[in-house]
């Protein structure tokens, strides 16, 4: 008897591949945070390159570009604005101490792979391909709801505040520009220069 299985289903399913690879990624990491961090992603993407049997948009315009970038500089400065604010609480002091301390390789190796594979494999599994799916099926809020919290659960396993609270805000701010554009190059682009901001061109630590 042969089952077909949805793209919806496929897509709701790897959402316990993702959870199982982040918690090898952050209470693991066998052969180092960022080695361990880029595999997995790589896994997530490749999943959602074979799923996705129409593929998201990838079309690169200024519009995009601008939309990218100016996205990701705000976010770094609102979680600017919120580090300044909350610093002087050990939850949150503590909690982005302990980001910084998985700087273990050179800044430069960090930002190779946050432009690939790290941001591109991240957008096109959570919203090209999360999103997407849950959206076909639930309608677009619903599955921007859902895409965000399971981006935001996969962290959960870290019990560490400031990284999730960042995965939840970036998350639905990333889901939000995907589902008005319709385009990954935006929130690629945007992630990117988020991750770039935070962990190597103005750190907060």
């Amino acid at each position: 008897m042969k089952i077909y299985t949805s793209p919806f289903r496929l897509a709701a399913l790897s959402l316990a591949l993702a959870s199982a690879l982040w918690i090898v990624v952050f209470l693991v990491h066998p052969l180092g945070f960022w080695p361990t961090l880029s595999i997995s992603t790589l896994i997530l993407l490749l999943v959602a390159i074979a799923i996705n049997y129409e593929r998201p948009s990838l079309r690169p315009t200024s519009r995009a570009a601008f939309i990218g970038l100016a996205s990701g500089a705000l976010l770094y400065l609102l979680f600017f604005a919120g580090y300044q604010l909350t610093k002087g609480s050990p939850i949150f002091s503590e909690g982005v101490g302990k980001i910084y301390e998985l700087r273990t390789v050179p800044s430069l190796l960090i930002g190779l792979l946050l432009v690939f594979p790290i941001g591109p494999g991240e957008e096109i599994y959570w919203r090209g391909f999360i999103q997407r799916r849950f959206s076909e099926r639930l309608g677009t809020s619903a599955g921007l709801i859902t895409a965000t919290s399971a981006y935001t659960l996969v962290h959960l396993p870290t019990m560490n505040v400031p990284l999730m609270l960042t995965a939840f805000i970036g998350g639905l701010t990333w889901g939000y520009v995907y589902e008005k554009t319709g385009s990954l190059w935006p929130v690629i682009i945007s992630h990117v220069l988020f991750d770039l901001l935070i962990f190597v061109i103005v750190p907060f630590a």
